[in-house]
């Protein structure tokens, strides 16, 4: 036994050793947090530039998780004057009257007051009121007062079927923890290659969900997706086995090999 395993376990038998120990650690994810993602506004992200990208050539896009349809108005603007379709789920009721009013009127955009998941089905959801971004189907991660109810989630590849969309240029998924679920549920899609470019965040919620990020990339680098960090200058390869699972907000970009070709400029290395 080394010097050090010696002084870590002595440390372990201190309950001040183990409240200082777990509170360092909680400070370095935070400092991982920052290094891998600057700010969830996408006005300070890339999710910008991304959205350009994806709309000089594709039109189809999913936004999962609308919100009041912030990112969504940026797809649209992004393909002013060219064809545009979205399909855009969002279960909270108050967000959603806020998607209607924005939207409602331009039949480029199909509206879905819904969640989804990896299977059809309903599911106890957490919505905060005024349109809060933290509304999930993650029970443990409520932050904030709000209301719980019954909504209705379908999956995507039934909502593509629906639909008729043959393919989605960019799905954009920010579901509060539940994002792998929504990954799952296009599985058919993914496996196919049917989605050029997804874009999903990863958060703390994905550890009280009980998914990884590992799971993840086994799940779209098996369908032959590569996935990459989003930042504002690029897209980093990430060193997942120097990071490992640390469960705080990053925008992961998953690209489909036939489309890869398009972000060369913005390939920037491993992080």
């Amino acid at each position: 036994m080394n010097l050090l395993d010696r002084l870590q376990r002595l440390a372990a038998k201190s309950p001040a050793a183990v409240r200082l120990a777990i509170a360092l650690r909680n400070q370095c994810r935070c400092v991982i947090k920052y290094h891998l993602a600057e700010s969830p506004d996408a006005l300070d992200t890339g999710e910008r530039w991304l959205v350009q990208r994806v709309a000089s050539h594709g039109d189809h896009f999913v936004d999962v998780g609308a919100n009041v349809g912030d990112w969504l108005g940026m797809a649209r603007e992004s393909r002013t004057g060219r064809p545009f379709a979205a399909l855009a789920f969002e279960p909270s009721e108050s967000a959603f009257a806020e998607l209607r009013r924005r939207f409602d009127s331009d039949s480029s955009i199909t509206l879905v007051n819904a969640a989804l998941g990896s299977a059809l089905g309903s599911l106890a959801f957490f919505e905060e009121p005024d349109a809060g971004r933290g509304s999930t189907l993650v029970a443990d991660f409520m932050r904030t007062r709000g209301t719980t109810r019954t909504v209705l989630v379908t999956t995507l590849d039934a909502a593509l079927r629906d639909a008729g969309w043959a393919r989605v240029d960019l799905l954009k998924v920010d579901a509060e923890g539940y994002d792998l679920q929504v990954m799952r549920g296009a599985r058919e899609a993914i496996a196919a290659r049917a989605i050029g470019v997804i874009q999903f965040e990863y958060n703390r919620a994905w550890q009280l969900a009980g998914d990884t990020l590992r799971a993840a990339y086994t799940m779209l680098e098996a369908s032959g997706y590569r996935i990459f960090v989003l930042k504002r200058e690029g897209l980093y390869t990430l060193d997942y086995l120097r990071y490992e699972e640390y469960f705080e907000y990053t925008n992961f970009v998953a690209i489909a090999p036939e489309q890869i070709g398009r972000f060369g400029d913005r390939l920037r290395g491993v992080i």
